[in-house]
């Protein structure tokens, strides 16, 4: 452990995993309560689109991905707000068009020395100290605005007209709560890649309402567990020589089923 520690890449991952840990042990609380989980992936994948264009254009992929999840998120809010289309449809109809867009402009780009897959499946080799400064800064940001706001968000995620009616401004706070969203995921990319990320965005919230109902309480064991799978898969990874972001996915998964199962032992005794 000593050895993996005087790593630069693993010391960079490690704080990572600590700032996502945070970031998706709240998000996913809000996100999981509203039933927007499917948003999450469709963002997630909007990102592939963005990649591309960085890609094509030359620009760091960064810059254009967060750009286009953010549009995007923000578009798909508005348009649902408008009553013109549900999150279902809006959402596969943007995850096909994000790939498809994505998959035309790479083939646009004939020749490129680009870690492609990294993007898609994470690459803890890729976290840089710009990736770790862009997160302290977004969760210097969310955290605050989240606990400033925390009975503003719960009372329009338990019931938006109402909370409408009594003078919250609800448009407003569901776009800012989309761009963090965007803005989370896509800082994320470097780590577990943007096949898998989605994941993120419900195992966390998911996990805590197995052990509790108070909300706070929630998001606390959110962000024990985020940081647990995360670290752990990370540790896993490099012992086994294994994709990280799929590591990361799949021991979260099995941690969250093992606890079902031990829920279910409980209920029957």
């Amino acid at each position: 452990m000593t050895e993996l520690l005087g790593m630069r890449f693993f010391t960079n991952a490690l704080v990572m995993c600590l700032l996502l840990s945070f970031l998706f042990g709240t998000l996913s609380f809000f996100v999981v309560m509203r039933r927007m989980s499917f948003l999450g992936a469709g963002v997630s994948h909007a990102a592939f689109g963005g990649v591309a264009i960085g890609i094509l254009l030359g620009i760091d992929p960064f810059y254009t991905s967060f750009v286009f999840c953010t549009l995007s998120a923000v578009l798909l809010g508005k348009l649902v707000k408008s009553g013109n289309i549900s999150y279902d449809t809006g959402i596969g109809i943007l995850f096909s068009f994000s790939m498809a867009l994505g998959a035309i402009f790479i083939a646009l780009k004939k020749k490129y020395t680009f870690d492609l897959m990294g993007y898609l499946f994470g690459n803890i080799l890729g976290v840089t100290s710009f990736d770790m400064m862009v997160s302290l800064a977004t969760t210097a940001v969310f955290i605050p605005f989240i606990f400033a706001c925390m009975h503003k968000i719960l009372f329009m995620t338990f019931d938006e007209e109402v909370a409408a009616v009594s003078g919250v401004r609800t448009g407003l706070l569901d776009t800012v709560m989309l761009i963090f969203l965007a803005a989370i995921i896509v800082i994320s990319i470097k780590i577990v890649g943007i096949i898998l990320i989605s994941a993120l965005v419900v195992l966390p919230a998911s996990f805590g309402i197995l052990l509790t109902k108070n909300y706070r309480r929630v998001i606390a064991a959110g962000i024990a567990y985020t940081l647990a799978i995360m670290v752990g898969g990370l540790l896993l990874s490099y012992y086994l020589d294994l994709p990280t972001g799929a590591t990361i996915v799949s021991l979260g998964t099995a941690v969250y089923f093992v606890f079902i199962g031990l829920n279910a032992v409980k209920r029957s005794h």
